[in-house]
């Protein structure tokens, strides 16, 4: 590894992160198929040198930009969580059916990044049918999701003084498979479409108070 790939200048990480935002915008729109070197460069307005002095490829492009949209949910996730767990671990009695529905509405509340994280996800799962080679990677970062989940909904499940009466990745599977068609459904139709993100806190309560218990006291 060359000094300037192991350090990259500042110059160098703020090329990166124009190529990244508009391949963001351009993959979103055209997908990863249609999309090309040129309308991203275009789009970024760069040449193709400075597009492959920094990536290999496009679809290289393409995973650093599900990367970056990764890391942003998560960040937005872990932030929400820190504040939600001690309003919970604060309630004087258990929380209810009502109040628990409230909280998650709160905390999956839309950002305006919905249909852009379910392209890029979607877009990723066509890659990996079509790419063999891409497979494990897409199948380890669907199971990289459902861990962070779990770490976060673990926790709070316990602030709120309930416990899981499943095994712990069957629990976030489930509440993931309801999370991830709000999500898809609000990218196609907005959240107040049915079933959409406007619904996520009552459909992911009833499914919580279903498959949790009250801890021991």
């Amino acid at each position: 590894m060359t000094e300037d790939a192991a350090q990259p200048s500042p110059r160098r990480l703020r090329t990166r992160r124009r190529l990244i935002n508009a391949a963001a915008d351009v993959f979103v729109t055209e997908g990863l198929q249609a999309a090309s070197v040129e309308t991203i460069c275009a789009q970024a307005g760069f040449s193709r040198g400075a597009f492959y002095s920094n990536f290999e490829s496009k679809e290289q492009l393409f995973l650093a930009v599900l990367a970056d949209q990764y890391e942003r949910r998560t960040e937005r996730l872990q932030h929400n969580a820190v504040l939600l767990r001690p309003l919970l671990e604060g309630s004087e009695t258990l929380v209810s059916h009502e109040e628990a529905a409230a909280f998650i509405t709160e905390y999956f509340s839309p950002t305006g990044d919905e249909p852009t994280w379910f392209a890029l996800e979607t877009e990723f799962m066509l890659l990996a049918m079509r790419d063999p080679t891409i497979a494990p990677g897409y199948v380890e970062f669907m199971g990289r999701i459902r861990v962070q989940i779990g770490q976060l909904v673990e926790p709070l499940l316990g602030a709120a003084g309930r416990r899981s009466v499943l095994p712990a990745d069957r629990a976030v599977a489930l509440l993931s498979s309801v999370y991830e068609r709000a999500l898809a459904i609000t990218a196609i139709a907005g959240p107040e479409a049915p079933e959409g993100l406007s619904e996520l806190g009552e459909r992911l309560a009833e499914l919580l108070f279903a498959i949790t218990e009250p801890l021991a006291a």
